[in-house]
């Protein structure tokens, strides 16, 4: 393939470009409304007249069902893009405190039609997909390990003040299908082993996990 189009197709290269240009063209639009944690702000099953600019905070996405805990975004980011082709039974919840912007979807379109920004809408699909496909392929037919091995990594990602707001166990337990009692007991063996160190519930390090326990 060739390179200058290859690097066409890379996601991650152009998400924050693509995200500035799709802001600045629709945020002047937006009504802007600060949030606070855990506020319910968007059913996509029922609120699919609007998209929403978010400015600054984390938001997390669960089944409605059940409420699992199925993806995370932080800001900047775009909700409603990738759910405007179908109606999904999912809810977006505040994760932190929020500053979100609020424009209808029809005016959205135009504008992005108008300025000619259907490949920044592109890519950001795009990395909405991948983000998709990495959570997707860390979570079917893996055993109970690989999965807490999953998210031990993305635990250890966030910012302390949001790592040292829960516990491993709920972490995990929030977004998996585990029983925390099983989670517990890898969790458990881990620390013997010395490949991490948890105080009173919270991960504090990791050492290299294993490919296999």
């Amino acid at each position: 393939m060739d390179k200058q189009f290859s690097s066409l197709l890379d996601v991650d290269i152009h998400y924050s470009t693509a995200l500035e240009k799709l802001f600045s063209a629709l945020m002047p639009l937006a009504e802007k409304k600060r949030l606070k944690r855990n506020d319910v702000f968007l059913d996509f099953k029922q609120d699919d007249e609007q998209l929403l600019l978010i400015e600054t905070g984390n938001v997390g996405y669960y089944r409605k069902s059940d409420r699992l805990l199925i993806h995370e975004t932080q800001a900047p980011a775009i909700l409603g893009l990738a759910h405007a082709f179908q109606k999904v039974d999912v809810i977006a919840q505040a994760h932190t405190s929020m500053v979100v912007g609020y424009i209808s979807r029809e005016t959205a379109l135009k504008i992005i039609d108008q300025k000619g920004l259907w490949r920044e809408v592109a890519v950001v699909l795009g990395r909405i997909i991948k983000g998709y496909m990495v959570r997707d392929t860390n979570m079917v037919a893996q055993d109970a390990y690989h999965i807490v091995k999953h998210h031990l990594g993305l635990l250890m990602a966030l910012t302390i003040e949001d790592r040292y707001a829960i516990t491993a166990a709920k972490f995990i337990t929030s977004r998996t299908m585990l029983s925390r009692s099983r989670v517990m007991e890898i969790l458990k063996q881990l620390g013997a082993g010395n490949y991490i160190t948890i105080k009173n519930g919270i991960l504090v390090s990791i050492e290299k996990l294993p490919d296999k326990f």
